[in-house]
């Protein structure tokens, strides 16, 4: 196991906790910057995006450390190191790529977000004029934040609020700056904000050189493979 690897999978668990008219579109890619702010101290992780409608999804990521992310909806993973042609093989629900937010407006999911995919169900649905509306989902799922409220305008998400039990909101998320291509729309920028006790998380998404159903090989993306098997630093836990 290498020292980058060490490094790379506890971020890869951060990072993969991503409209109507996309159903024409075969494959989106897009780079990503992620900054995050937490106890004062700015972090940034920039990446492309390559995915296919069929869900599979490639993730290059550029830095801090470079590597590939292969994903689908049913969590099976690759990890690959390019510089020492490793890989890691996983298959875990926290590395599924259902929610990640570019395959969700590629598939048309923008309505719940894929909240249906965790067991969330609507409860209620209202129209607040002006293009606006708010529905409200809940789960009794054991380690599911209970409540989540997404509001919509003219049929795109601009802000979903996580509650919990005690009706206290534990994260918000905004989205803005949406780019409208001829065939697909989705945000510019993701605003998340999570509530942790005296301190704040805040991360910001923004998506750049948007491209729709382009020639590039990085689509198909394949494991060298020569590459070497290499092994969970984590303990498979």
């Amino acid at each position: 196991m290498t020292f980058c690897l060490r490094h790379i999978l506890p971020a890869v668990l951060l990072l993969t906790l991503a409209g109507g008219t996309a159903d024409a579109q075969k494959r989106v890619s897009a780079v990503a910057t992620v900054q995050s702010v937490s106890a004062g101290k700015l972090s940034t992780v920039t990446k492309t995006l390559y995915c296919n409608a069929n869900g599979r999804m490639v993730t290059v990521f550029d830095s801090p450390y470079n590597y590939y992310l292969i994903t689908n909806p049913k969590g099976e993973a690759q990890i690959y190191l390019p510089k020492t042609n490793e890989v890691l093989q996983e298959v875990r629900d926290y590395l599924s790529n259902k929610d990640e937010l570019i395959y969700l407006f590629l598939s048309g999911r923008i309505e719940d977000l894929g909240l249906v995919y965790y067991g969330y169900k609507i409860v209620s649905s209202e129209n607040e004029g002006d293009g606006i509306v708010r529905k409200t989902y809940r789960t009794g799922e054991t380690g599911r934040i209970p409540t989540v409220t997404v509001v919509t305008r003219n049929f795109l998400p601009i802000y979903v609020a996580y509650t919990d039990a005690g009706g206290k909101v534990v994260s918000k998320t905004y989205f803005t700056q949406y780019i409208n291509l001829p065939r697909f729309t989705m945000p510019g920028r993701v605003t998340s904000i999570d509530y942790n006790g005296k301190d704040s998380i805040i991360t910001r998404t923004t998506y750049s050189d948007l491209k729709v159903d382009v020639a590039d090989p990085m689509f198909d993306f394949q494991v060298p493979s020569d590459a070497r098997v290499a092994t969970d630093p984590t303990g498979g836990k």
